[in-house]
């Protein structure tokens, strides 16, 4: 399940060898740009730091599911 999308802030992310439960969200980056995670449904965990091939997007979240419209251009 290798994912062509770069991790950026705010990423829902899985680490790449447990894709179950709830995603994380990328929530920084370290120094030597390993990325740190928050992991909201397992709060006895929070956060922790990992190398950017070690994780994978969650690509099933879509912006269209908060039912926002992007089409209308600001003047």
């Amino acid at each position: 399940m290798e994912s062509s999308l770069p991790i950026r802030f705010g990423s829902r992310v899985f680490l790449a060898n447990c894709i179950a439960g709830e995603p994380g969200w990328v929530c920084g980056f370290d120094r030597r740009g390993n990325a740190i995670v928050e992991w909201t449904d397992l709060p006895e965990v929070g956060r922790t730091t990992h190398r950017l091939e070690t994780l994978v997007i969650d690509e099933s979240f879509k912006v269209t599911q908060l039912g926002l419209d992007f089409t209308e251009v600001a003047a």
